[in-house]
């Protein structure tokens, strides 16, 4: 606890009308000055009393939600006693990494906090410094608070961009069974016939033998599968705003090919490295997609076991130009169709022909139309 410019000229001003009256026999004004004094020792009291215990900040909505580069402010609340007498203003702000953090002063009645994420992904944890000023304002004392459970999640630019709508032709698909209705060569199941289905597919046979007039049809087996697993494979080690940006990238990666994998009729499912070990996620549509990218984007770095299997259980491969510098893993790689996330002077000798380089611009609908049909 320190004095604040008031509190200093406070003091003075009883110091010299104590002098004052003890020099001139003033005992009216004596009495003034300890009066001050004592006023002083209660305000100073209340403060101590405020800000000891336990000090904590609540936001409305501690998950908050937004759009890469884009903007949002949230209010709090702080956390102490006798809150009706001691005054509070933020002091220093420290959000994550890759957020811009500073405090709202357009609203001076209200702790209001704006973000600004530069990057994609999630973003955990703020602390925040606050200064807290007695009644008189003659003692401020600073407290640094902690905001573990505070959690951003920044949506990826490409989770929002459309995509062009399209089906594989019969003919283009892969031998990879669906386990659903389609247009295979392999009988699925039966149904009634309705007007939009072909009339070579009536089942004159069944309906032959059958005593109503029901018109059933052949329904054939799919061979689009019914989901496509993307796998994030990490395991080298990058700087702080290096990871940031390769996370970004990655991010936006993800939510292209898995947009992509809809428009087929597919479902997806991720994979990756978590602190309880390899974790799969399924999405179905565009909200479990984006919250699997949150997710994932926060995932660990994993060993060689773990990314063999991650490897084995994917379909697609999302993974950085660094990870191929491990000549296994680059071999392993580039047997798969990949997306391989740009790292700064990286040039790996093994890439592989199912592979695109991803900076953020390249169309992914190709690698898709790859999985399909291996």
């Amino acid at each position: 606890m320190k004095l604040t410019p008031r509190g200093k000229d406070y003091l003075k001003a009883c110091l010299y009308g104590a002098i004052i009256s003890s020099l001139f026999d003033v005992r009216l004004i004596l009495a003034l000055c300890l009066s001050l004094l004592v006023s002083a020792g209660l305000s100073e009291l209340i403060l101590a009393r405020a800000t000891t215990g336990n000090i904590s900040v609540s936001f409305n909505d501690p998950h908050l939600v937004c759009f890469k580069e884009g903007e949002i402010r949230e209010s709090f609340q702080i956390n102490y006693k006798t809150r009706r007498f001691v005054k509070v203003r933020i002091s220093a702000i420290k959000g994550p990494r890759g957020v811009e953090t500073i405090p709202d002063e357009t609203s001076p009645d209200a702790m209001k906090l704006i973000f600004r994420p530069k990057y994609a992904g999630r973003f955990q944890g703020l602390s925040a410094t606050f200064e807290f000023k007695d009644p008189l304002e003659l003692f401020s004392k600073f407290l640094q608070v902690t905001i573990d459970d505070f959690v951003l999640d920044c949506i990826p630019a490409s989770m929002f961009k459309e995509i062009r709508a399209t089906r594989p032709m019969a003919l283009a698909l892969g031998e990879k069974i669906g386990r659903t209705h389609g247009s295979g060569q392999e009988f699925y199941s039966i149904d009634e016939y309705n007007p939009m289905v072909e009339r070579k597919n009536i089942f004159w046979k069944k309906i032959a033998s059958m005593p109503d007039e029901r018109l059933l049809v052949k329904v054939r087996e799919s061979n689009i599968p019914k989901f496509l697993t993307i796998g994030l494979i990490r395991t080298a080690t990058r700087g702080e705003e290096e990871q940031l940006q390769w996370r970004d990238l990655a991010c936006e990666g993800i939510s292209l090919l898995g947009k992509n994998i809809f428009t087929l009729g597919c479902g997806v499912n991720l994979v990756f490295e978590s602190t309880k070990g390899p974790v799969r996620l399924e999405a179905l549509d565009l909200a479990e997609l984006s919250e699997g990218v949150m997710q994932l984007s926060v995932g660990q770095i994993g060993d060689v076991e773990s990314t063999s299997e991650l490897l084995y259980q994917s379909d697609i491969c999302v993974t950085g130009l660094k990870e191929l510098d491990i000549d296994l893993l680059a071999i392993a790689v580039a047997r798969k169709p990949c997306l391989l996330i740009q790292d700064k002077e990286t040039f790996p000798s093994v890439i592989g022909n199912l592979s695109v380089i991803f900076t953020g611009n390249e169309d992914v609908s190709e690698l898709v139309e790859k999985v399909v049909g291996r």
